[in-house]
């Protein structure tokens, strides 16, 4: 590339850079906007291209001056500009990032940086939200990837090559990691109403999830119409969860791999969209007809107001991850021993009852035999509709025993028949066609 061309492109680039952060510190109606930062920004790059011991010299100066106004401010009892001073410090640095030529991290790190700054008022919600527990998990999430995983060997500690500690430990970290994030999420917004919480706690623990909805029902701060349709909305969480760590942990060999397992999964998560969309329809409609009888009490009203009065156990509690961890690995070597004893039979009953106590377990073991290519796609495939038919004749069983009304159960399972037939009909046609 031509020099005077690429000194422009570094000039252009530094300042674009220095005017996006400042823009966003100009909205906040903060002293230092467009024009200080793209200054901070071009210092840094003009000065390593001048000389980088000209660059280190002018960081510390940048950083005194920055310091300094800061005493100044709080000397005349004013606010501390201390996100601002940080801000505009980047903005220095990353000058200097430009002037070395790794445009891909300055600008990466500017949109971070100006994300940061723009959704300060989300972060600080998010942060308050934020319980004792739910920080100890986050502790604990670190303290097994950073300390534990490392220390595991990374090889089969078995003749059979079935056991691999390493392996195991890594998908009990991403699905632990995985389960939190969205628990966390569903703490933020699962307030928004019951429809949000059943999607985001179906994906944390589907019957869980169901005998919280079930119980709503029992203690009358759910409509008993509604119940069944958010039961829906919770397997189809529990389907889309299912897929996506099959997809996950198949990954070495490729998106082909889990080909069969999307053609049957992904035909399921559809329909059950399709049931839950045609019954919340079907129950808005109802809404409105019931709006014009004044004597009548409006369900949604009842639904939203609806307090939480149980919730979901944080899935990186020390029991929860351990419990995990002990069955998946129960599973594991299950699974290798009747795979090499009887085949794919013994296989699909292993995944089966491995679903009754935890279908994510069963699809993390699907997809790390199919990444191992130690399964065929049409074996996976058929597993993973059992282990999710287990799945969602549990949610059945369990809705019914905490409800004990028919009338619900019984609409429960027509809302569900669909999904299974659509399930069986992509089964069907994984098998004929040899997916």
């Amino acid at each position: 590339m031509d020099l005077p061309f690429l000194l422009a492109l570094k000039v252009a680039a530094s300042a674009s850079m220095g005017i996006l952060i400042g823009l966003e510190r100009t909205w906040a109606h903060k002293e230092a906007g467009v024009r200080s930062f793209a200054i901070a920004a071009l210092l840094g790059t003009l000065s390593w291209l001048v000389a980088p011991t000209l660059a280190y010299v002018q960081v510390g100066i940048v950083l005194v001056v920055l310091l300094l106004v800061n005493v100044y401010a709080m000397w005349n009892e004013r606010s501390l500009e201390i996100t601002t001073s940080l801000a505009l410090a980047a903005a220095n640095v990353l000058g200097i990032v430009i002037g070395i030529g790794n445009f891909f991290l300055a600008f990466a790190s500017a949109l971070v940086i100006t994300a940061l700054l723009a959704w300060k008022t989300e972060l600080v919600t998010f942060s308050s939200k934020l319980t004792v527990a739910e920080i100890r998990g986050t502790l604990l999430l670190g303290f097994l990837t950073v300390v534990v995983y490392p220390l595991l060997p990374d090889r089969f500690i078995d003749p059979w090559k079935v056991l691999n500690p390493r392996s195991v430990w890594l998908s009990v970290v991403i699905v632990s990691g995985l389960s939190f994030v969205n628990y966390v999420l569903l703490r933020q917004f699962g307030t928004r109403g019951i429809h949000y919480s059943a999607v985001l706690g179906g994906v944390v623990n589907s019957a869980t999830t169901t005998a919280l909805l079930g119980q709503a029902v029992q203690d009358g701060a759910s409509t008993v119409a509604a119940a069944p349709t958010d039961v829906v909305l919770s397997d189809l969480a529990m389907i889309l969860r299912n897929w996506a760590l099959v997809v996950i942990f198949s990954f070495p060999q490729g998106l082909r791999a889990s080909l069969s397992t999307v053609i049957v999964l992904v035909p399921m998560m559809l329909a059950a969209g399709m049931v839950a969309l045609f019954a919340i329809w079907g129950s808005r409609r109802s809404r409105q007809k019931a709006s014009h009888h004044p004597g009548r009490e409006a369900p949604q009203q009842l639904e939203q107001e609806a307090p939480q009065k149980r919730q979901l156990k944080s899935p990186l509690e020390l029991r929860s991850v351990l419990g995990f961890g002990v069955l998946f690995l129960l599973l594991t070597v299950i699974s290798g021993v009747a795979h090499r004893l009887f085949g794919a039979i013994g296989f699909l009953a292993v995944v089966v009852a491995g679903a009754l106590a935890s279908a994510a377990s069963s699809s993390v073991l699907v997809g790390q035999q199919l990444g191992r290519g130690q399964v065929a796609g049409s074996s996976a495939a058929i597993a993973m509709f059992l282990a999710t038919l287990v799945g969602l004749l549990e949610n059945i069983v369990i809705f019914w025993f905490v409800t004990r009304k028919p009338g619900p159960s019984l609409r429960l399972v027509l809302l569900t028949a669909p999904i299974v037939l659509v399930g069986v009909m992509a089964v069907v046609i994984v098998t004929i066609f040899g997916w």
